[in-house]
C-alpha cells in the first residue's frame, strides 16, 4: 500500500469522524457506552407541537443511525491503516485499487468484494 495515500487518507477520515461526531452532537447525545442517541425534542403541549416533535425525532433516529453507521466504518478504517493492513480486501486480501480509496476512504473491500 502506497503510504503516501495512507497517510492522505487518514487525513481525510479524521476530518470526516469530527464532522460526523458534530452531525451527531446536534442531534442527540452520547451514551455512557460510547453510543450515540437521538433527543426528543420539547416543543410545547399543543397537539401540533406532540406531532412536530415526534416528525423530528424520527427523523433525527434515522439520521444518528446513518451518521453512526458511516462512523463506525470510518473508526475501522482508521484502525486499520493503525494496523497496517489498509489498502487490503478484507474479503480476497489482494489491494484494494487506489481509484477505489481515493473516492471511498473507508473502504474494506475491493470493487469485486463491494456487493458480497
Amino acid at each position: 500500500m502506497n503510504q503516501s495515500l495512507a497517510q492522505s487518507n487518514k487525513l481525510k477520515l479524521e476530518e470526516e469522524k469530527k464532522k460526523l461526531l458534530q452531525l451527531m452532537g446536534k442531534i442527540g447525545h452520547q451514551t455512557s457506552d460510547g453510543n450515540f442517541e437521538a433527543d426528543f425534542p420539547n416543543k410545547g403541549d399543543s397537539d401540533d407541537s406532540n406531532a412536530q416533535e415526534v416528525t423530528e425525532y424520527e427523523v433525527s433516529v434515522g439520521e444518528e443511525k446513518i451518521f453512526e453507521i458511516r462512523l463506525k466504518k470510518v473508526l475501522q478504517a482508521l484502525a486499520r491503516i493503525d494496523k497496517g493492513t489498509y489498502g487490503k480486501c478484507s474479503v480476497g486480501g489482494e489491494d484494494i485499487d487506489v481509484k477505489r480509496l481515493t473516492a471511498m476512504p473507508e473502504a474494506d473491500t475491493c470493487a469485486i468484494h463491494a456487493n458480497n
